[in-house]
């Protein structure tokens, strides 16, 4: 299970963005919604450890200006990680703390709820993408949850293991940092489970880790310029999977 010493060392950018969407009470899951309402075609935002934060929730409405409703659950019910303790003196607090707020017993049934929430509003498609540790999620959703996810997205995502993508049952595209491993091998095995077309990979060897979510900085022009390109990968490959 691999995680990087950026995932647990690098702190998220300050920031003045004012969210363009809105939040929602599910129960009691906090959603953050974005574009248009009527759309048929949802993706899933799955956060990193940092939670609802601005830099975040500007990357989904970049993504839902280009045709999709994007919404993005509080999985941790207001309480991500510490962001005045961070980095953890030692990264095994932070692992703890991943296993106990973000365990997969805990988001699946969040997950089945967004769906089920959104099915009922007549939506058709889903896909999920996630960052850093949302991408676990992500992966876990497109094997336990795919017959609605028909695709998945994984940006700089850390805790990523081989056995994960052995019953992967839907497209991934591959976006890693040049601070993430080799992720070659799941991509080759997503393709010979699926079939070639079934998996992308675009590497950014020029980003840190975290450049697309709570940690990017907009004010800088290449992280921007790279933001922008990440929008444009995952909108094509959303669009080719995720039909009207």
């Amino acid at each position: 299970m691999s995680i990087t010493k950026e995932c647990c060392t690098r702190p998220a950018v300050q920031s003045n963005y004012e969210p363009m969407g809105r939040v929602f009470d599910l129960d009691d899951l906090k959603i953050y919604e974005t574009g248009d309402q009527s759309s048929k075609r949802v993706l899933i935002s799955a956060y990193d450890i940092f939670g609802f934060h601005p830099n975040t929730k500007q990357v989904t409405d970049l993504l839902a200006k280009t045709g999709f409703l994007v919404t993005m659950p509080d999985f941790f019910r207001n309480k991500p990680y510490d962001a005045t303790n961070f980095p953890p003196a030692d990264r095994s607090v932070l692992i703890k703390w991943i296993h106990k707020m973000g365990n997969w017993s805990i988001v699946k049934p969040d997950l089945e709820k967004v769906i089920a929430h959104y099915k009922k509003q007549g939506v058709t498609g889903f896909g999920i993408f996630g960052f850093c540790w949302g991408g676990k999620v992500a992966v876990q959703a497109g094997a336990e949850l795919s017959d609605d996810i028909k695709a998945v997205g994984l940006i700089h995502p850390s805790l990523l293991e081989s056995s994960d993508f052995e019953l992967i049952n839907c497209p991934v595209i591959f976006l890693p940092s040049k601070n993430e491993p080799d992720l070659v091998p799941f991509q080759k095995q997503v393709q010979k489970r699926l079939g070639d077309d079934a998996a992308e990979h675009v590497r950014f060897d020029d980003m840190e880790h975290g450049f697309v979510a709570a940690r990017s900085d907009f004010n800088d022009k290449l992280n921007k310029e790279r933001v922008e390109e990440v929008i444009e990968l995952l909108s094509k490959f959303f669009n080719k999977y995720i039909k009207n």
